[in-house]
């Protein structure tokens, strides 16, 4: 879905022809994974970006295979529709491909759409003039060709001018910001891509039962009981003993989203059960004052026994995180999905809520008088002053004139949460000295 009616340029063409690396270099960010290993790459990966100061929307594509396996076949029946959905198509070519029957099937889709700006990148030129071009690579020239190294950033510059006047003009695009991004995360196979397009009411992203499916990171605009969050799926986070280089680059990429997103939905497969690997994804969401949802897909495949048994295992588990909001769904049926929506509506209230400087300072004060800090090696901290300086998340700063214990800082965050409401989200404490 394009943004604002901002102009896409769609990236295509076969396995390691360079094109997730020039996407990184025409956005100047690392948007695409990267790899040696042919179609790294295994779904549409978009971003807002900009030349010239005119917004656009850069697209990578997976290569184009000739005899595609399951996962590719999926995205490959949506290609015709990616390309009649964009504006420039960036039909790139490694120039020493001898691929020809790959290249031709590639050439004879894209000939459909001869209306369409299309032009042709010939990559891995470091040592290459335009006049040494095999004559059988002649027939994929289109509207104008190119000769670039994406990888050692040469010719960019004339691709990028190129683009640039062919660039609609646009609205100015509203803002995606971490206050309105939603991250799904969770281990492989847990049924966060079906759940995403759930939300989306739209088959994005591709699903499949083979486990690590989704490598990418997959962004996508969504209204949600009126109000506009940005989705993001993540590739499936497995243990830290992962010896594919790009699977644990793909995991760090989902963990990274963490930094950009404010409310996190932790994606758990109910029949396997809540894992050590969960509880750490919790963990690392709530250390970085995201909000996390636990979602207990694939509800409907238990017996009662076995519900009974998660409920306790969970409940067990997260006793110092009970403040935590669990949704029981079926991504895949969509039942219990408005409870989703709910859900959201009620967190976002508790992330704008705002406490008057006067009544913070009068609460913890009476607090501090009532139930004092134990001395924190030999010396009792003292209360000076508090404020509220941000909210989503809410953000309180204490000034003190010395350090207080662990378990009094967990005091004070569960008398603020029932105090003021916080009851579902993460709170930022800062602590001055």
């Amino acid at each position: 879905m394009k943004e604002n009616n901002n102009t896409e340029v769609l990236i295509l063409g076969l396995p390691n022809s360079g094109k997730s690396t020039l996407v990184n270099v025409l956005s100047s960010k690392k948007v695409s994974i990267i790899g040696s290993t042919p179609n790294t790459t295994r779904d549409k990966v978009s971003i807002l970006s900009s030349i010239d100061n005119k917004n656009f929307i850069i697209s990578d594509l997976p290569g184009y295979l000739e005899n595609p396996d399951e996962i590719n076949n999926m995205f490959q029946k949506k290609l015709e529709t990616y390309i009649r959905d964009a504006d420039i198509i960036l039909f790139v070519i490694d120039v020493e491909s001898t691929n020809y029957k790959g290249l031709d099937k590639l050439n004879n889709i894209l000939r459909k759409y001869n209306e369409k700006t299309i032009f042709t990148v010939f990559n891995k030129c470091e040592n290459f003039k335009s006049y040494d071009l095999d004559k059988s690579l002649y027939k994929y020239i289109f509207d104008k060709d190119f000769y670039i190294s994406s990888i050692h950033k040469l010719g960019i510059t004339e691709l990028g001018i190129a683009i640039s006047k062919k660039i609609k003009s646009s609205n100015k695009p509203k803002s995606i910001t971490k206050k309105n991004s939603i991250v799904l995360i969770g281990r492989p196979n847990s049924g966060k891509s079906t759940l995403f397009n759930s939300l989306l009411d739209n088959d994005r992203s591709i699903v499949s039962s083979i486990s690590g499916t989704t490598r990418d990171v997959i962004k996508e605009s969504v209204n949600l009981n009126n109000n506009k969050y940005q989705i993001i799926d993540t590739a499936g986070v497995p243990r830290h003993k992962q010896k594919n280089q790009i699977d644990r680059f793909a995991s760090s990429l989902a963990i990274k989203q963490l930094d950009d997103s404010l409310v996190a939905l932790i994606i758990v497969d109910s029949t396997v059960g809540i894992s050590f690997e969960d509880l750490r994804l919790i963990n690392e969401t709530i250390e970085n004052n995201v909000t996390p949802i636990l979602i207990l897909n694939k509800w409907d495949l238990l017996n009662t026994e076995e519900k009974e048994n998660i409920n306790n295992h969970i409940k067990e588990k997260l006793k110092k995180f009970d403040w935590i909001n669990i949704l029981r769904i079926s991504a895949l049926t969509k039942k219990g999905i408005n409870l989703i929506n709910n859900v959201l509506i009620d967190l976002y209230k508790q992330l704008h809520i705002r406490i008057p400087t006067s009544d913070l300072n009068i609460y913890l004060r009476e607090l501090w008088v009532s139930k004092p800090p134990h001395p924190f090696r030999g010396k009792r901290s003292k209360l000076k002053y508090a404020t509220q300086y941000e909210v989503a998340p809410p953000s309180i700063a204490i000034n003190l004139n010395g350090r207080i214990p662990q378990n009094y800082q967990n005091f004070l965050v569960n008398n603020l949460r029932q105090k003021y409401g916080f009851y579902n989200i993460c709170i930022k404490m800062k602590y001055n000295l």
